[in-house]
């Protein structure tokens, strides 16, 4: 059968893409980070896009930015703010006329806005498409409440509300894949890495040079992270005096660490730093260390490989970083401070096996170049806006 005139229309443009990303000015997550990036490279590709985003200010290129108002609930407002991940409040007047001309929509933040948008979208015939970015384990730990049983019941809030209302679910990883399927997730489920910048992968590396040794760490700095458990360790090394700590990130255990540091006597800078910077910190890391419990695919892992850097990993269940790493050797328990600091001095005393994993880990990170996971989202993109024809679901 021969595609509808709309169906060849949209074949022989770029889809208008409707995204919904709440938090697209806090670039302090993942989640934000990731789409940044996508938005970024699908804006230089030619594709339409309208953000569907708290606050219509400042424009992004490129790009048609609709503004929502931000949500204030008395109770949940305290756990949001320390996420550092605030959430729109849906207008559906504005959901419709936002959502009205687009081929497809892309839910990135699976809360309240990403919810009325689905409905809308559904009502006008528009596909859509969820992203897994959210684990139920980050939440959780937030509140302190990480416990198995509201774990279970938070993944079917997200899997009802979101998920299976979906035409297909994008999971950056197989294990984040997997964690739908066992919540019980019956939508097809398609896996594309977050991606790893090019210009991380073309860093070169510093070079040596004397002074102190240089631990890095990076990522949000909440309880999930394992940041306490990291200074912790590398407090109790045999190389303490001789170190340089470098937590790089924002959140709310931002001043806790820095106190915990100066209690330990650690020589640490612990707060946020530009990408320029970003890059000059992994270049000049002598060890990458990563104690998350919790984590869909391991971002700030993969970039780490990408420039070259022995990588110490937490061997938690709730994360698919210890995926990314192979060899165990490069591996310690989670929240086992003696095993951590241990792995911490055997490797720091053996440089050229650190140059020589790092070798090895830029070549395995090249396998998620960023240009790769563009091209198959668009691929998926494609594939999506020309069924033009989604499944009948419940608004």
């Amino acid at each position: 059968m021969a595609p509808s005139a709309g169906v060849a229309e949209i074949t022989r443009r770029r889809p208008r893409i409707a995204m919904v990303i709440d938090p697209f000015d806090h670039p302090f997550n993942g989640t934000v980070v990731s789409t940044r990036r996508f938005i970024g490279a699908l804006a230089d590709d030619g594709f339409q896009l309208r953000l569907l985003t708290i606050g219509s200010e400042p424009a992004v290129p490129g790009c048609e930015r609709v503004g929502f108002p931000r949500l204030y609930l008395p109770i949940v407002n305290r756990i949001i703010e320390q996420m550092r991940a605030p959430l729109a409040r849906p207008v559906r007047k504005r959901l419709e006329t936002a959502l009205a001309g687009c081929d497809l929509l892309h839910v990135q933040y699976p809360f309240l806005l990403g919810h009325a948008a689905i409905g809308v979208a559904r009502r006008l015939g528009i596909p859509v498409l969820c992203s897994f970015h959210v684990q139920p384990e980050n939440i959780l730990h937030n509140i302190g409440l990480d416990r198995p049983r509201l774990r279970r019941m938070l993944y079917r809030t997200f899997i009802r509300a979101i998920y299976e209302r979906a035409d297909r679910v994008l999971a950056p990883s197989p294990f984040a894949a997997e964690l739908l399927r066992e919540a019980g997730l019956k939508r097809p489920i398609s896996v594309i890495s977050n991606g790893v910048p090019e210009a991380l992968l073309e860093q070169p590396r510093a070079a040596p040079r004397e002074g102190p040794l240089r631990i890095l760490a990076v990522g949000r700095l909440a309880p999930e992270k394992g940041h306490g458990t990291l200074l912790e360790a590398l407090g109790r090394c045999s190389h303490h005096h001789r170190l340089s700590v470098t937590l790089i990130g924002t959140g709310p255990r931002l001043r806790a660490l820095r106190e915990q540091a100066a209690k330990l006597e650690l020589h640490a800078r612990i707060g946020p730093v530009d990408d320029d910077a970003l890059r000059e910190q992994y270049a000049s890391a002598d060890l990458f260390v990563h104690c998350g419990a919790v984590e869909l695919e391991g971002m700030s892992v993969l970039e780490a490989m990408a420039t070259g850097n022995a990588v110490l990993v937490a061997d938690a269940p709730g994360s698919a970083a210890a995926r990314l790493v192979r060899d165990p050797a490069w591996r310690f328990p989670a929240d086992d401070v003696d095993a951590l600091s241990e792995r911490v001095d055997h490797w720091l005393a053996d440089p050229e096996a650190r140059r020589t994993v790092g070798d090895a880990n830029r070549r395995q990170a090249a396998e998620h170049a960023h240009r790769r996971s563009v091209f198959r989202l668009v691929e998926l993109y494609r594939a999506l806006t020309d069924q033009r024809a989604p499944r009948p679901c419940a608004a």
